[in-house]
């Protein structure tokens, strides 16, 4: 796990939107025509339909990867006293693709039929709420350690609409990831090095 955090607090900018962004967009694009206009089950994905949604499953677990070296990093380095709890941000990393899987598993079987809404939409408004609070964690974090101090919503908003639109955000949020990383790792070098 710290190769794939070490990965992606180091990665510049451009190679976090290429990952994240440009490879999708072209896996999206290739994958136009494969997948049918209406899915029932998994009979009617079809094969291109199964290279789409793996391509769709890898893309979600760099974003999320992403989003998670950066909170846990960010939490790692903030002062004590300001520092968010981390036990909901890995949940709430963990359950939209728990969530995504149980859905395609269960929810498309062939025998279940059509499951009622009331069953599906507090399960799906419940992943985006996920979703939205491991941006608010990263976004928080990020502005508190910058500032030094608590927030409010206004000091931590620009970098929030940042991460909600990654594809602009991350030429602007990753510069900073990677300054504040190569200054503890050089803090640490230091600290090393006098110890010796």
């Amino acid at each position: 796990m710290k190769a794939v955090a070490n990965f992606f607090l180091q990665a510049k900018h451009w190679q976090i939107f290429l990952l994240l962004f440009a490879l999708p967009t072209i896996a999206d694009i290739a994958a136009v025509g494969f997948i049918p206009p209406t899915i029932r089950s998994w009979r009617d994905i079809g094969q291109g339909g199964f290279v789409y949604l793996g391509l769709l499953v890898l893309d979600t677990i760099c974003f999320l990867a992403w989003l998670w070296a950066m909170g846990s990093f960010l939490n790692s380095i903030q002062n004590p006293a300001l520092k968010l709890k981390p036990w909901f941000f890995r949940l709430a990393l963990i359950y939209p693709p728990a969530y995504g899987f149980v859905f395609f598993a269960v929810f498309l079987s062939p025998g279940l039929g059509p499951v009622p809404e009331r069953v599906i939409l507090p399960l799906h408004l419940f992943a985006m709420f996920c979703m939205f609070y491991v941006l608010y964690f990263v976004a928080k974090s990020l502005v508190m350690i910058n500032k030094g101090k608590e927030v409010v919503f206004g000091d931590y908003a620009k970098s929030l609409i940042l991460l909600c639109l990654h594809p602009i955000g991350v030429w602007l949020i990753q510069p900073r990831i990677n300054q504040l990383y190569a200054e503890i790792r050089n803090a640490q070098r230091q600290h090393r090095a006098t110890t010796e």
